[in-house]
């Protein structure tokens, strides 16, 4: 959630922990429509995986599109940044490891409020998919040494 610590010093640890309470149902209304698996929770935020890329971008849309919704009659809006990335994690039980996470979370990070931004790998695995995405260009990201090369899911 963005500026989530600023919305708790505004309204209070109660009502912005109902704020959160709406977002995680949000959230996982549509991981759970979407087949993914919630993995880990960190502060405001959720790690989530799915067998299918497809199914990753849409379940990020579908939360995109509900919050913009419930924002339009909402005194406190609810904003997130979305980061999707592709590959094969080291995995310990039902946690995920490694670098592609270490890279989602910096894609995520690098994201504007609102914003659906994903790795190469995830928009060449849509290819022939009913999804389209705007080239970002290469990016430098935090603890990466070559550029990472994002594109943001197209809101048509």
């Amino acid at each position: 959630t963005v500026n989530s610590t600023s919305i708790t010093d505004a309204l209070g640890d109660k009502a912005a922990f109902d704020l959160i309470r709406q977002h995680d149902e949000v959230v996982r209304n549509a991981l759970k429509a979407n087949s993914g698996r919630e993995v880990d929770r960190a502060g405001d935020g959720f790690l989530a995986s799915f067998f299918s890329v497809e199914s990753a971008v849409t379940c990020a849309v579908e939360i995109q599109g509900m919050l913009q919704k419930r924002n339009t009659a909402a005194v406190t809006p609810i904003q997130v940044r979305i980061g999707l990335g592709a590959g094969e994690p080291v995995t310990d039980g039902n946690t995920i490891f490694g670098s592609v996470v270490n890279q989602t979370a910096r894609i995520c990070a690098y994201a504007k409020p609102g914003q659906i931004l994903v790795s190469s790998v995830v928009q060449e695995l849509c290819v022939g998919k009913k999804i389209r995405f705007s080239d970002i260009g290469p990016v430098s990201l935090k603890g990466f040494p070559s550029p990472v090369h994002l594109y943001e899911v197209s809101k048509s």
